[in-house]
């Protein structure tokens, strides 16, 4: 499977109304609760105690654009194109009596370009030549249940392309405790993947391999006061068999070989995140960080700002600030110098050390009773840029093929 950043071009909210009235301060700690890590096959995290009021149909369609590789970055001197990805989303919910809900989501995603397979001797990147064209289609199912202080949930989903094929599975819920102002989370979550390599990667044929990860999670989200919540949340997953990427090489003495990965990882983070809705002008903080680290020696920091600002009754503006710095795995180089091959080794760039950083901005609107339907609308821009420069620690040598990218995102939601 070609290497891409499939959560960046993905990110959708969900924000739904529940059937009990509550205080603010109890509807701000749920919509900190809904915002919990998101994990493959997991329903949504934490919904509110209640189903929704309406039936809901959500339509999205993003369009992401890696920036160009630069000749002096790349072997042979040429410029070279990365990837143009373009995602299709639709999503249908409706509630199913007073106390339950079922959901459905599809995910159609489209991508062409070259990608990096290794790292020359003179530190260029060599690309992998011929325009790679796939499809991707994702269908995913959750249903819930929910109790006078809580819910429980599950799902089952099916992501299939030209070279892979993943079925995942999950079960989340919440329970509300200490009179509504504290919410305990949990899931775990499971998935099954076949790799099916294509006879044309730079590795030639290769047989289908296979690889499972099992995720766990628990939190507990705060209600500090009326207008200021706190979430905690740590996740733990195992990923065993194939987690090497079959179009990867890497250098060593001299001549390109397949990488070589651990069969086996584990993986560990911690997620804090704060709320804090300022009423003198109708604004909402929202901070994350988040630790991570894995056995494979990569430590990972990240830490985002948004900023939500209601500028009319139906207009909300969301500028947003993310930066992102990790280590580089414990056999990742450039280059190996040989004479002979190390147990594992990989020169892939998602495995280096370097920083990066994103900026967007959002706009939120909203049209009510529109063909007795209610509507919101969202439009985002997002830019994302990565260099050894803005890693925290040092960097002896930059990977070439550190990406850049474009991501602009429109989102529709109907209520009816």
């Amino acid at each position: 499977m070609a290497e891409r950043n499939r959560g960046s071009a993905n990110a959708n909210g969900c924000e739904r109304r529940g059937r009990r009235r509550r205080d603010a301060g109890a509807r701000a700690l749920r919509a900190l609760a809904t915002s919990a890590l998101a994990l493959p096959g997991v329903s949504s995290p934490a919904r509110a105690d209640a189903p929704p009021e309406r039936a809901e149909l959500r339509g999205g369609y993003s369009l992401y654009r890696e920036d160009d590789l630069p000749g002096h970055r790349v072997e042979g001197g040429q410029a070279s194109e990365r990837y143009a990805i373009d995602i299709l989303q639709l999503e249908f919910r409706t509630p199913l009596g007073a106390r339950s809900d079922v959901g459905v989501n599809f995910v159609w995603e489209t991508m062409s370009g070259a990608s990096p397979i290794s790292v020359s001797t003179a530190n260029r990147v060599v690309m992998s030549g011929a325009t790679i064209e796939e499809e991707r289609i994702d269908v995913r199912g959750d249903a819930n249940y929910y109790f006078d202080e809580g819910r429980l949930g599950g799902s089952f989903g099916v992501s299939t392309e030209n070279d892979y094929l993943a079925v995942s599975l999950g079960v989340d819920g919440s329970r509300n405790v200490n009179g509504g102002a504290t919410t305990l989370l949990g899931g775990l979550a499971m998935s099954f993947d076949e790799v099916d390599p294509t006879s044309g990667g730079p590795n030639g044929a290769l047989a289908s391999e296979d690889k499972q990860s099992y995720t766990v999670f628990a939190g507990i989200a705060q209600l500090l006061s009326r207008t200021a919540a706190l979430q905690a949340t740590a996740t733990y997953r195992y990923s065993t068999g194939y987690l090497s990427d079959p179009y990867k090489q890497a250098f060593v003495g001299g001549g390109p070989l397949a990488e070589s990965r651990p069969d086996q990882r584990n993986q560990v983070a911690v997620l804090v995140r704060a709320r804090k809705h300022f009423e003198q002008v109708n604004g909402t903080l929202h901070g994350d960080f988040q630790y991570a680290f894995d056995d494979w020696g990569i430590n990972a920091v990240t830490l985002e700002l948004a900023w939500h600002q209601s500028v009319f009754e139906a207009l909300r503006l969301v500028p947003q600030f993310r930066y992102y710095s990790q280590s580089q795995a414990d056999f990742y180089d450039t280059f190996f110098p040989g004479p002979t091959a190390p147990r594992h080794f990989s020169s892939d760039y998602r495995l280096s050390p370097f920083g990066a950083f994103t900026y967007g901005l959002r706009a939120e609107t909203n049209f009510r009773g529109m063909w007795r339907t209610d509507w919101d609308v969202a439009i985002s821009y997002d830019r994302y840029v990565s260099d050894a420069d803005l890693a925290l620690g040092s960097v002896g040598v930059e990977h070439p093929g550190l990406v850049a990218y474009h991501l602009v995102s429109v989102r529709l939601t109907g209520r009816f």
